[in-house]
C-alpha cells in the first residue's frame, strides 16, 4: 500500500500537480515616462522623534523600503501602536537622555550589525509640516540612500 502512494505521489509530482497553490506571484511593473526607481541595499534605521503621527510616517516610509526600523519615544502606548502596524522595533525611552540612547544603539548594533540610519527628528511634529509630511518622509529616505553620501546631514528650517 506504501508504495502505491509513494508511485502515485511521485507522478503527481512529475506532472507538476504538486506545486504550493498560495504562493505569491510577481508581476513586473512598467515604468511611468518620468519615473525615477532607486534600489536600497538591506539597511537598517533609528527614528529618534517624540511626535507619533510622524513617526509613524517616517518608519512607515522606510519599511516601504523593507528597512529594519527601530524608533524611540517616551509614549509607550502610541510607541506599541506605532510598532505593531508598521512591523518595527519599540524601545519607550527618552532619546534626550544619552546613556539611554547608547543601549539602545548598542542593542540593535547586537541585534542587527549596526545602524545605518539615525534620523534625528527630535523637537519636530507632524503639524508643522502639513501635507508634505509623506514628503519629507520620502525625503529622508532618499537622502539614506549610500549612494546619496555627500549628504552627511539635513537640517530642516521651519
Amino acid at each position: 500500500m506504501a508504495d502505491n502512494y509513494l508511485e502515485k505521489r511521485m507522478e503527481e509530482y512529475r506532472a507538476g500537480k504538486l506545486t504550493s497553490k498560495g504562493g505569491k506571484t510577481y508581476v513586473a511593473r512598467q515604468r511611468k515616462a518620468g519615473e525615477f526607481v532607486v534600489a536600497f541595499p538591506p539597511m537598517s534605521v533609528l527614528v529618534l522623534c517624540e511626535d507619533a503621527a510622524l513617526v509613524s510616517r517616517v518608519c512607515s516610509c522606510f519599511r516601504k523600503a523593507d528597512f529594519q526600523v527601530a524608533f524611540c519615544m517616551t509614549d509607550r502606548r502610541e510607541g506599541t501602536r506605532i510598532a505593531q502596524s508598521a512591523g518595527c522595533r519599540f524601545y519607550p525611552v527618552d532619546s534626550g537622555d544619552a546613556g539611554q540612547l547608547n543601549g539602545v544603539v548598542d542593542d540593535l548594533a547586537d541585534r542587527w550589525g549596526a545602524v545605518d540610519v539615525v534620523a534625528d527628528l527630535r523637537g519636530l511634529t507632524d503639524e508643522e509640516f502639513g501635507d508634505s509630511a509623506c514628503e519629507v518622509a520620502s525625503l529622508l529616505l532618499l537622502h539614506s540612500h549610500p549612494d546619496f553620501r555627500l549628504i552627511a546631514s539635513t537640517e530642516l528650517n521651519l
